[in-house]
């Protein structure tokens, strides 16, 4: 009698922690854009870009058909909306803000001598792409241009 009751109690404790494990929700926790954005610093991997002036390039990165090279530009996004962009060696502060409550259209602003600002939409970000257009004008010359960037 005891055997049995010994038996039945661990079935019973057997059955309720399965139970119990079988009905835990999932944590998953989806990430946030600016979460998703400030994880890596983003290479370039395909630009595709029109200038008012009837001027056009194409990067892919490894490219062999590329009109401009972007092998050395990358973007890193800081949680307080600052960051760097790097260019062919140099380095200039940024700032970026989303402009809309679904986040997905930015303002970028390059501090260049004279700062550029670029205004991106579209903005679709995951953990291995980022993907926009883009457009700003500079010098009376308006440039519009689409874009994937990869994390470095």
């Amino acid at each position: 009698m005891k055997f049995k009751l010994l038996v039945f109690a661990l079935a019973l404790i057997t059955i309720s922690s399965c139970e119990k494990d079988s009905t835990k929700p999932e944590t998953t926790k989806t990430k946030t854009p600016e979460e998703l954005l400030t994880a890596h610093t983003w290479k370039a991997d395909e630009i595709r870009s029109q200038l008012s002036n009837n001027t056009t390039a194409y990067y892919k990165r490894g490219g062999t058909t590329n009109t401009i090279n972007y092998d050395s530009d990358s973007l890193k996004f800081n949680n307080n909306n600052t960051g760097i962009y790097y260019y062919l060696g140099a380095q200039y502060t940024t700032t970026w803000n989303f402009i809309n409550p679904e986040k997905s259209k930015m303002t970028l602003i390059i501090n260049y001598t004279d700062p550029l600002i670029i205004n991106l939409e579209n903005v679709i970000i995951d953990e291995s792409h980022l993907n926009y257009t883009q457009y700003s004008t500079k010098n009376g010359v308006s440039y519009l241009a689409s874009g994937r960037r990869v994390p470095n």
